[in-house]
C-alpha cells in the first residue's frame, strides 16, 4: 500500500468567493441605505400630510432646540404673514424673546416683528408679523423659520396648510391694521426682499 506525502498545512486564510463578497457588499449597502431612509424620514416628517396642524390649521415648524411650536399662518391676497408659538402639545400659547423671526423661501426672506398678545409678559411674545409682495398669490410651497439675522437654526417647512388656514382666518388679518409695510414698528414694517 502506497502512503501519502503528508499534508502541509497552510495558515493563510482562503480567499472569499465572488459571490460572498457580493453577498457581503449588498448587505452592507442595504443597512446604509435603511439608515439613510430613517433618517431622511426623521427630516422630512413636518414636510408629510401627516404632520400636525396648529390649533388654527396652519403648518407647524420647530423652534428653539425643539422646545416650542411655530405656526405658520399665511394671506395669499396680501402677502401678509402671522407666526404664533405654542407649547409642543399645541395647546397654550409659548412666548418667547421678542426679537424678529426671520422666514424665507430660498433666497426670499421676509423679517416678522413682535406684535406681543396682552396676556404675554414684558420682554416677550407669542405673535409675529409681516407682509411681503413676494409672498402674494400663495404660490410659495416649502420655506423656512428663524431668528432675524441667524444663518444657522433655520427649521424647513412645507408651507401648504398656512397659505388655507390664512384664508379661513382673515379676521386675524384685519387685528393687524396698520401695521403694513412703513407702518410697523421702526418705519420698516417687516418687509426685506
Amino acid at each position: 500500500m502506497k502512503s501519502k506525502p503528508p499534508q502541509f498545512l497552510s495558515h493563510a486564510p482562503e480567499a472569499p468567493s465572488a459571490s460572498v463578497v457580493r453577498k457581503d457588499f449588498a448587505k452592507r449597502w442595504t443597512a446604509i441605505l435603511a439608515a439613510g431612509l430613517g433618517v431622511g424620514m426623521l427630516l422630512v416628517q413636518s414636510c408629510s400630510p401627516n404632520a400636525k396642524a396648529g390649533p388654527n390649521g396652519g403648518d407647524v415648524v420647530a423652534m428653539n432646540d425643539g422646545k416650542t411650536s411655530a405656526e405658520v399662518l399665511s394671506n395669499a391676497d396680501t402677502g401678509e404673514v402671522m407666526v404664533h408659538t405654542w407649547d409642543n402639545d399645541l395647546k397654550s400659547a409659548r412666548p418667547v424673546e421678542a426679537r424678529p423671526l426671520t422666514i424665507g423661501a430660498d433666497e426670499k426672506q421676509i423679517q416678522l416683528d413682535p406684535h406681543p398678545l396682552a396676556n404675554d409678559p414684558p420682554g416677550f411674545c407669542s405673535r409675529f408679523y409681516g407682509r411681503a409682495d413676494w409672498l402674494r398669490g400663495g404660490s410659495v410651497r416649502h420655506g423656512w423659520l428663524g431668528h432675524s439675522g441667524a444663518e444657522t437654526g433655520r427649521m424647513h417647512f412645507d408651507w401648504s396648510r398656512g397659505w388655507k388656514a390664512g384664508g379661513m382666518h382673515r379676521g386675524m388679518w384685519s387685528e393687524m391694521g396698520g401695521h403694513g409695510p412703513g407702518m410697523g414698528q421702526g418705519g420698516h414694517g417687516g418687509m426685506h426682499q
